[in-house]
């Protein structure tokens, strides 16, 4: 019984992953990792969120920018669009600073520095620019081209380096002491001299 039970948690592990396509479905094809990034920023740009599930495997996991998991290409895509047509239908996403980091030949890690303009609150009014960081794992298809399996879109909180709970509310804040604002603005404004 024992050795039976084995062989099925076995086989049920094999089928918890989709094979990787052997053809990109990215149109165009991510000839590098870095591509995912770029193209993710165009897709953002056109409001496409088709555009953005076609750059991941099918059962690729996304994480956005408060944590919400989106598992398989229809659930990156269904929430996107979301976004979209809510929060972002003007928004625009400029990249600050892209890496790509091989790890081994079939696999990579892409991280980039981002600035948001244009989103807007639940009423329709426009908010303050956001900046974030994107970070991506990607997987080399046997067509040569690359395909994202898991990506994680995170909001940077200027000057935190961490969060605090309190009351239900999650808060940025930081335990390292470091200059005041207007020490920061007098040291910007000598190094002007």
């Amino acid at each position: 019984m024992a050795k039976k039970l084995k062989k099925i948690l076995k086989r049920a592990r094999e089928l918890s992953y989709l094979p990787f396509p052997k053809i990109s479905p990215a149109n165009p094809p991510l000839e590098t990792p870095i591509d995912l990034i770029k193209a993710f920023v165009k897709a953002w740009d056109a409001k496409d969120a088709e555009a953005v599930g076609r750059l991941f495997v099918d059962d690729a996991d996304f994480i956005n920018v408060v944590g919400l998991r989106w598992t398989g290409r229809h659930s990156i895509v269904k929430g996107h669009r979301f976004g979209f047509r809510t929060a972002f239908p003007d928004a625009e996403v400029d990249l600050i600073e892209v890496q790509q980091r091989f790890l081994g030949d079939d696999a990579a890690v892409v991280i980039a520095r981002w600035q948001m303009t244009g989103q807007v609150d639940p009423e329709g009014d426009p908010v303050d620019p956001r900046r974030g960081v994107i970070s991506a794992t990607l997987v080399k298809l046997a067509d040569g081209t690359w395909l994202g399996v898991s990506c994680q879109n995170t909001d940077i909180a200027p000057a935190a380096d961490t969060n605090v709970s309190r009351d239900g509310t999650l808060s940025a804040t930081s335990y390292i002491k470091g200059p005041t604002p207007a020490e920061l603005a007098a040291a910007d404004r000598a190094e002007e001299y």
